[in-house]
């Protein structure tokens, strides 16, 4: 089957996921006390924005009609990096609604982690639009590697030592996903700008990267969101 007609299956598998993750972040409120009904509340938010963004892709990519093109792919690039400018701070918010709740937040942190987390998604974007090969692009993407890396260092200074165990074993799982689970993003693009100026098919090259990217903000919003939920209820 051809890459880019998979490609379109994935988008509307994103739409779903997001959205059938916004209702279950609903419904969990009901089930936390009032003051940490906040996690729930960010969690719903965060997965009904990607929702309505992974519901314009399908439109932009032409979900259930011909088979999309890699323009089409390529199209929704700055809807996604409107998605994750939007996203991905109020993933770090909801980080530090956790770290507050275990009362082990420093001043001004998630401030600064909110801070390189938009440098990052900036930059990326400003890497993703260049030309490639170009040393102008390859500076972008150092530059929002530095800011991705200096998020990951921020949250493995917070001491968990002396942590309700719900909250260590939450804060745990959720540097994991800022680690591991961000990682996948740098990853696809290198893929498929490896992929292009290697000479492979330039469709192929942006199909994949944007499967990545639909399998890599299910795991990281929806399973952010649950780690935060399950951390809320306990505490």
């Amino acid at each position: 089957m051809d890459l880019l007609v998979i490609t379109q299956a994935f988008f509307m598998l994103g739409f779903v996921a997001m959205a059938a993750g916004t209702l279950y972040f609903v419904l969990e409120r009901g089930d936390l006390k009032p003051e940490h009904r906040i996690a729930a509340t960010y969690a719903a938010i965060i997965t009904f924005v990607a929702a309505i963004m992974y519901w314009t892709m399908t439109g932009v990519v032409n979900f259930g009609e011909a088979a999309a093109t890699a323009g089409d792919v390529s199209a929704t690039v700055p809807l996604r990096y409107i998605d994750w400018l939007i996203t991905t701070p109020l993933l770090l918010v909801e980080f530090g609604l956790i770290v507050a709740i275990a009362g082990a937040a420093t001043k001004g942190f998630v401030t600064r982690i909110v801070i390189a987390d938009i440098i990052m998604i900036a930059t990326g974007y400003l890497g993703e639009i260049g030309m490639e090969g170009d040393m102008t692009t390859v500076l972008w993407f150092v530059i929002s590697s530095l800011a991705w890396l200096y998020i990951v260092y921020a949250v493995f200074q917070i001491k968990i030592a002396g942590m309700p165990d719900y909250a260590a074993s939450a804060v745990k799982v959720m540097r994991r996903f800022v680690m591991l689970g961000w990682a996948i993003y740098p990853i696809g693009t290198a893929t498929e700008e490896f992929m292009k100026l290697s000479g492979a098919d330039v469709s192929s090259a942006v199909a994949i990267a944007a499967i990545v990217y639909v399998i890599a903000d299910v795991l990281n919003k929806v399973g952010f969101g649950m780690v935060a939920v399950r951390a809320a209820k306990k505490a």
